[in-house]
């Protein structure tokens, strides 16, 4: 298990609200992305922080999708796919 910090922590659950209540549910990728860029010295994944966005959505019984934001931070994507999914 991965150890964030409490200031991470802190972040990624003000930001998962925001979202929530700015959009009345949560993309993951995109809130992961957003952190990523705003913590790089945290040294973690993506896919990190995307399981735990969905673990503090999943708190909150949000509604949640999976939609690869435009334009991501500072860090190239690894493959081309397209597309949303929702859950």
């Amino acid at each position: 298990m991965t150890r964030f910090s409490i200031k991470l922590m802190q972040e990624l659950r003000a930001a998962v609200r925001r979202a929530l209540e700015r959009d009345g549910l949560i993309n993951v990728p995109a809130v992961a992305w957003e952190l990523k860029a705003r913590f790089p010295a945290e040294g973690v994944s993506v896919s990190e922080l995307e399981a735990e966005v969905m673990s503090v959505g999943m708190i909150m019984n949000a509604a949640m999708f999976f939609h690869r934001p435009e334009q991501l931070p500072a860090y190239p994507p690894r493959c081309e796919a397209e597309g949303a999914t929702l859950h």
